[in-house]
């Protein structure tokens, strides 16, 4: 990578007060990296990158994607950046979290405004798995300024809760929080 492209990033994460952590990268489980459409009925639908630019975000195949989507369910979305040691952190337990309440009618949403090939690099190169999509604007431009930010909405598509900085999200406690906001 070079010094013109990272300088930028490395400036950008000395501003950000929540990722002051660890550097350290954290073990990750080896399953294969899940990036599929928002909704089943995206998965035939032909890429079109107008549609997917003007919308608030798209998945990494390059489907727009909105909360309306989600229509009578949960949505938890977790704003992170491959350059956030705490974000990188906390996205495994995210994961275990989303398992955890896979039968309570909840979506788990992983939301990066960084390129979508740099996410799908990121993703594969970690074995992440989880729906990673991305913000098609500056993560400061929708509120957030604390890396990470997590954000539930109801099922009326209503914001009900915000948590700032990175947490064990599979904990009862934080388990807890999301069923009770």
């Amino acid at each position: 990578m070079s010094l013109l492209r990272t300088l930028p990033v490395v400036v950008l994460s000395l501003f950000l007060q929540a990722c002051g952590g660890s550097d350290s990268a954290p073990t990750t489980n080896t399953t294969s990296v899940a990036s599929a459409p928002a909704t089943a009925a995206q998965a035939s639908v032909p890429v079109d990158p107008a549609a997917a630019a003007a919308a608030t975000f798209q998945d990494l195949e390059g489907h727009p994607v909105e909360i309306a989507d989600f229509a009578g369910k949960k949505v938890f979305m977790n704003y992170w950046a491959t350059w956030c040691a705490p974000c990188i952190k906390e996205l495994p337990s995210i994961n275990r979290a989303e398992q955890a309440l896979a039968s309570e009618n909840y979506v788990f949403l992983l939301v990066s405004d960084e390129s979508v090939d740099l996410i799908k690099e990121f993703v594969a190169e970690r074995e992440f798995t989880g729906k990673f999509i991305k913000l098609n604007t500056y993560a400061g431009a929708k509120g957030i300024n604390v890396m990470p930010t997590s954000l539930l909405y109801n099922e009326q598509g209503q914001q009900v809760k915000t948590w700032e900085g990175a947490f064990e999200w599979d904990s009862e406690e934080m388990l807890t929080q999301i069923r009770n906001p």
